[in-house]
């Protein structure tokens, strides 16, 4: 009788085996074969920014630069929000700005299809996001916190409204418009929103999954090599804006550059700034550092011998480069060049 029960148990525990693969087979393949496409990804990705270098760098030419304070900019993002016929997908470290919440709601209160990602706990001001996300949360409009599982934050900037992307170095806060020096890129080009538009989704979904373009930069999966050899192809200088400079590889870098290769290196920081032991490191090797005394300091920008020009959303240390969530535009366009030369020489005349 024992063995006979003994029997059963075997044919039982057989039966909810093969019932379990059954049913859950379909499940354990597609995530090993995920699993397989992901790291493929990363290989490719690994790959191609090993073999990246600053020629492959298009030319944008459907693009816009615009600079705070700037009032008159705030109000064509409202105006060009209330415009959106499909979509807006919105990615950023803060959102207070009231009058841009409003059109948001008017937006989807018209069937616009809009998706927000907001960090939760922005560094130092934890519960700034709060009353936008319970306000538009109310609204029924689809919005979430990015997860904190893949990122330290989510500190990227990026505003798609139908086939305009917006790629900025500020927050969408009124402060950014009316006190900050921040840069904001306009491009209708169809790759960068597509490019954009697909990381948007892969954050919004919370899937780790890299992209790479020529023309930008994801951190934390290709911020520091890109850096590296933005820096490494320099010939004549470097024009930066930071907030500060808390990564010592980069730092250490600069200084190389400026020894070896004796390029002329100047960078905009805010007064907050200017007693850090890498700003004091950077002056003992003769590099410029000026202090933007005019507006509060908020940008993040490098130009390399007047050429390339990169705007983003990342601050130079380590934790941009190598553990937030972060997007940079790399453009080539003279006009727009042009258009930065001449706030940048701007800033050295307020600077001190």
């Amino acid at each position: 009788m024992k063995q006979f029960q003994k029997y059963i148990s075997y044919i039982f525990i057989i039966l909810f085996l093969a019932i379990f693969s059954i049913y859950n087979f379909d499940e354990y393949e597609n995530f090993h074969q995920n699993k397989i496409e992901l790291q493929q990804r990363n290989s490719d990705l690994n790959e191609k920014l090993e073999t990246f270098e600053l020629k492959y760098i298009e030319k944008l030419n459907d693009v816009q630069f615009y600079y705070t304070p700037n009032k008159e900019l705030l109000n064509k993002i409202v105006f060009l929000i209330d415009q959106a016929e499909n979509e807006i997908y919105l990615e950023t470290y803060m959102l207070t700005e009231k009058r841009i919440q409003q059109s948001l709601i008017k937006a989807y209160k018209k069937w616009v299809n809009i998706k927000i990602i907001l960090e939760k706990a922005p560094y130092k001001a934890y519960n700034i996001n709060n009353k936008a996300y319970d306000k538009l949360k109310k609204e029924w409009i689809n919005i979430k916190w990015s997860d904190k599982s893949d990122y330290s934050f989510n500190h990227s900037k990026i505003l798609l409204i139908d086939d305009l992307s917006i790629i900025s170095t500020g927050n969408y806060s009124y402060s950014t418009f009316t006190k900050n020096r921040d840069f904001f890129i306009f491009t209708n080009d169809k790759n960068i929103y597509s490019k954009l538009k697909e990381n948007f989704n892969n954050d919004f979904k919370w899937d780790k999954i890299n992209i790479y373009d020529d023309n930008l930069i994801f951190s934390p999966n290709s911020s520091r090599i890109k850096f590296e050899k933005m820096f490494n192809s320099a010939k004549k200088d470097i024009k930066m804006y930071f907030q500060y400079t808390k990564d010592d590889k980069l730092v250490d870098l600069l200084i190389k550059l400026k020894k070896e290769k004796d390029i002329k290196i100047s960078i905009i920081i805010p007064k907050t700034a200017s007693n850090d032991e890498n700003i004091l490191k950077l002056k003992k090797a003769w590099i410029n550092i000026k202090i933007l005394s005019k507006y509060k300091m908020h940008a993040k920008a490098i130009l390399i011998d007047e050429e390339y020009l990169f705007i983003w959303s990342i601050n130079f240390s380590n934790y941009s480069l190598d553990k937030n969530r972060e997007v940079w535009i790399l453009l080539k366009n003279s006009k727009i060049i042009n258009d930065f030369l001449y706030i940048y020489n701007q800033d050295i005349k307020n600077s001190y």
